[in-house]
């Protein structure tokens, strides 16, 4: 029992040493300081110290030249599964077929060199806010015909 009103009770007693607080992290080898939840941080850096790999991350494949399919030659890269191939699947009418022109480079209400070429400093032009349209929405266009057959 404390008889002293004023000190507290245990005052004689040795403070308690706390050990460091200390956190397991599993990407300390990777190449950010992001936590690596899915473990392909680690994965990535075990394979770029040439540690040894797992038999799961191994990737084989039974392609032969036997078994291969030839690229076509409309100019799509690659072996293309689909029922129509890369062309378009419309539902026409009886009577009716389509013939693919191909691809057109891209078209826009104005050339996009002259927003290269404008000769004026950024901060003295007049547009209000950005331009209105980015260069990288340009894209190309398929043209196609429908024709009657007779």
């Amino acid at each position: 029992m404390n008889s002293d009103i004023n000190t507290p009770a245990d005052a004689g007693k040795q403070p308690r040493t706390i050990g460091p607080c200390t956190t397991e992290l599993h990407n300390d080898r990777t190449h950010d300081s992001t936590v690596d939840t899915d473990g392909k941080n680690l994965e990535a850096a075990r394979i770029a110290g040439h540690s040894p790999i797992s038999p799961d991350e191994i990737t084989t494949s039974n392609a032969t030249l036997v078994n291969s399919v030839p690229e076509a030659q409309d100019g799509m890269a690659g072996f293309d599964s689909r029922v129509g191939g890369n062309h378009l699947l419309l539902a026409l009418e009886p009577g009716y077929t389509v013939i693919d022109k191909g691809m057109v480079e891209p078209q826009g209400a104005e050339s996009a060199d002259d927003l290269f070429d404008d000769p004026r400093p950024i901060r003295s032009r007049r547009e209000r806010g950005r331009i209105h349209y980015a260069l990288n929405h340009f894209r190309p266009t398929r043209v196609i015909e429908l024709h009657r057959a007779k």
